[in-house]
């Protein structure tokens, strides 16, 4: 799904008054690197993308600001750039700046908005959805600075000192969307704080309701305090033009996706791919990962190493993710950031398993942690993580959806899920974490439950029991989806498939549900068949990867 869909308030009104906010730059003159000057700096990113700048100074006299800010006009508006005065309403009034931003401690938006007039922008920083409700209720504010989405230097006097993240945005968003059409126009929104070209992409994308977007970012040093700033906004605005992978689910065909999309056509597609499974995975489990990548024709990286994960990404085509948070410590938190950033800066998948992240709290702060700071292509747990993972989308939307499921009752034991649920009930929550996290979401069990975002859902047999007696077999799963996502393997006989493709160009065809649904029955398939003739622990393990390589080695021998 495209961060527009069902996202119209992100659209420019009719109101003569609407601006471009998306690359909203603050200023900061403590920032500028040696031999650079705060105009230079101010020039390079009005003449290289930036659509707003804010001239904050918190230490320059009176007659100093002005002085500043005339210069800074004198940049802005020939460019038809607006030029925004933090919180001084009389350093504004005397450039005859186009606008005033406030804080929460600063002068009350309606008096500003009285001594400024009507036509003026006014924006009014919030950091709660009680203080978003208040902008709503004075409606007097155009756009409204919302954050910090993550830890900053800039800002010390916050609300969250580790950041919201996009998941509080979001809260605050579902408030804005309710004054839509009681008023004129629409209060605008960007998102600020600790943002930049490393996660710009999917801050931008993730910062989204069903009816509500953010219309752009708020960013101060990776623009200011760069050695090049007109590269550095570059950069910028090229990284809001990319959706990660995990963003969305391109449209397919559904005529050739009946008739193209089956498991010997997918099986196919994998074989010839040969892709790489990249495992940031659990100790317990990377020997069994490792051995069952192998059998389905695919090759294990097991690195922990940040310093290659860029390279990975760039530079291998075929190449999938599972992040496995399976023994997490803060070392590996930091491992787990990284990668996230890196895959989804190259637009390569991710398979995220939130292993027993209802066990404790740390476990779901923690993957909590992690859905924001990337997009997860897939997300695959049992019942007890799907739900406990389902508990993090309802901060925004205040509603109690399982009433029959007590919010305190135990959803994990260790790494097993003690939750029960309907079928209805699962494909709720599923939905609900589907438009939160990710394009496909996968719910293991005696059925395995596969829902996408844009509404499609498919049900597989569990393959044996015995799969629960085997360590591994749960989280190796998510090595052979990442396997098939890798290759793409969606069964299409499409253009993604040409050697000579680009990356962008591969996606534009690329059913990632297909791949997922292809995955998860092969894998229960091969658990079917090693139990047929296995009924015990041991022997079964030996013969579930025996068949997982029979079944996808058998096109070769044809």
């Amino acid at each position: 799904m495209s961060r527009n869909e069902g996202s119209s308030l992100v659209a420019q009104d009719d109101d003569s008054n609407f601006k471009n906010y998306k690359v909203y730059l603050v200023t900061d003159s403590t920032m500028i690197p040696p031999v650079k000057t705060f105009l230079g700096q101010v020039e390079d990113a009005v003449n290289n993308g930036a659509t707003i700048i804010q001239l904050r100074e918190k230490t320059l006299s009176t007659r100093d600001f002005i002085k500043r800010a005339e210069e800074v006009h004198r940049l802005t508006k020939p460019r038809g750039i607006p030029l925004i005065i933090n919180d001084r309403v009389d350093v504004a009034l005397a450039v005859d700046a186009e606008g005033v931003h406030v804080g929460q401690d600063d002068m009350p938006a309606k008096l500003v908005r009285r001594m400024i007039g009507p036509t003026k922008i006014l924006g009014v920083t919030c950091s709660t959805p009680e203080e978003a409700q208040q902008v709503v209720d004075e409606d007097v504010a155009d756009y409204v600075g919302l954050g910090t989405v993550y830890a900053t230097n800039t800002k010390k006097d916050v609300t969250s000192p580790d950041g919201i993240g996009p998941s509080g945005i979001k809260e605050m968003l579902q408030v804005l969307a309710q004054q839509s059409g009681k008023r004129k126009k629409n209060i605008q929104a960007v998102a600020i704080g600790g943002l930049n070209q490393s996660n710009a992409s999917f801050v931008y994308n993730a910062c989204r309701i069903p009816q509500y977007s953010i219309s752009g970012l708020a960013v101060v040093s990776c623009i200011m305090a760069s050695q090049d700033a007109a590269q550095a906004t570059r950069d910028l605005v090229q990284q809001l033009q990319i959706t990660p992978l995990g963003g969305r689910l391109e449209e397919i065909d559904k005529n050739r996706q009946d008739s193209c999309s089956t498991l010997e056509s997918k099986l196919s597609q994998l074989s010839n791919s040969h892709p790489l499974v990249h495992h940031i995975t659990n100790n317990v489990v990377k020997n069994f990962s490792a051995n069952v990548t192998l059998a389905i024709g695919a090759s294990p990286i097991m690195s922990e190493l940040p310093q290659e994960f860029d390279e990975f990404a760039s530079k291998i085509p075929n190449l999938g993710l599972v992040l496995n948070v399976g023994t997490p410590n803060q070392q590996l938190m930091n491992v787990f950031s990284s990668a996230i950033k890196a895959y989804n800066k190259h637009q390569k998948p991710i398979v995220f398993d939130p292993v027993a992240c209802g066990a404790s709290g740390a476990r779901l702060d923690a993957t909590a942690k992690l859905l924001n700071t990337g997009f997860m292509t897939v997300i695959k747990g049992n019942v007890g993580e799907v739900m406990s993972v389902w508990k993090l989308t309802q901060g925004y939307k205040a509603k109690l959806m399982v009433s029959e499921q007590n919010s305190d009752e135990e959803l994990m034991r260790g790494v097993d899920s003690v939750a029960e649920l309907s079928e209805d009930q699962i494909y709720a929550m599923a939905t609900d974490i589907c438009f939160e996290f990710c394009p496909v979401l996968v719910v293991t069990g005696a059925v395995n439950y596969i829902v996408s975002s844009d509404g499609r859902t498919a049900k597989v047999p569990g393959g044996s029991a015995l799969m629960s007696m085997v360590t591994g077999t749960g989280c190796s799963l998510g090595s052979v989806i990442a396997a098939f996502v890798a290759s793409r393997a969606d069964g299409l006989q499409a253009e993604h498939e040409q050697d000579d493709a680009s990356t962008s160009d591969k996606n534009k065809h690329f059913d990632i549900f297909a791949c997922v649904v292809g995955a998860v029955s092969l894998y229960n398939t091969a658990g079917k068949r090693a139990a047929a003739d296995h009924k015990e622990p041991g022997s079964f393990m030996t013969a579930f990867i025996d068949e997982l390589y029979k079944l996808t080695h058998s096109s070769k021998s044809n």
